[in-house]
């Protein structure tokens, strides 16, 4: 059973496209028999594409996945007494929005700092691209990998870097959870 920490008691999952991050939050959530709550981006541009043939998107439609994200965070947290995983959240939006539209507006940085504490698992580029209709960025995840880890580190947030493949990245990513999950 997770205990409140310095760390809280959640785990969220950030990085680059094609990281494993939801594979890697499915897994966590249960090895540790809490509850994940799934990615709302990737929901949203599927309905788009599959609505209208195009997922494409501009500063609305982000400030709109943002919002409903922290509505369902909110949800989430409320229900998830015992820990929780996240398989992305607020600051992929951030490195998202900064990379695509430049600075992020102020709103995101406060919703970012009065969020729940978490512990962000980084996933690290070093596993296959796996090709898909709504990610970009295959030739730009290492330099992206930075950028996540600058951004973590200039909001002071914790963070543990997960590398590896198969089991080996699983095991780095629960022994890093541990502490906020639990046994």
């Amino acid at each position: 059973m997770a205990v409140e920490t310095a760390l809280g008691h959640l785990v969220a999952a950030v990085g680059p496209e094609s990281t494993g991050k939801t594979t890697l939050a499915l897994e966590l959530a249960a090895a540790f028999a809490v509850p994940c709550l799934p990615e709302y981006a990737r929901e949203y541009l599927e309905e788009r594409l599959e609505r209208t043939g195009d997922a494409s998107y501009d500063e609305e439609d982000l400030a709109a996945i943002a919002r409903e994200h922290m509505r369902r965070e909110a949800t989430f947290v409320r229900s998830a007494e015992r820990g929780g995983v996240i398989d992305t959240d607020l600051i992929v939006i951030l490195v998202w929005w900064s990379e695509r539209f430049g600075e992020s507006p102020a709103w995101l940085h406060h919703a970012i700092a009065r969020q729940p504490k978490r512990l962000y698992l980084l996933c690290a580029p070093d596993l296959p691209w796996q090709a898909d209709p709504l990610r970009e960025s295959e030739h730009d995840r290492e330099r992206l990998f930075d950028v996540y880890q600058a951004a973590l580190t200039e909001l002071g947030l914790p963070f543990a870097i997960v590398a590896g493949q198969g089991g080996a990245r699983f095991e780095a990513a629960r022994n890093a959870a541990r502490p906020v999950l639990g046994t």
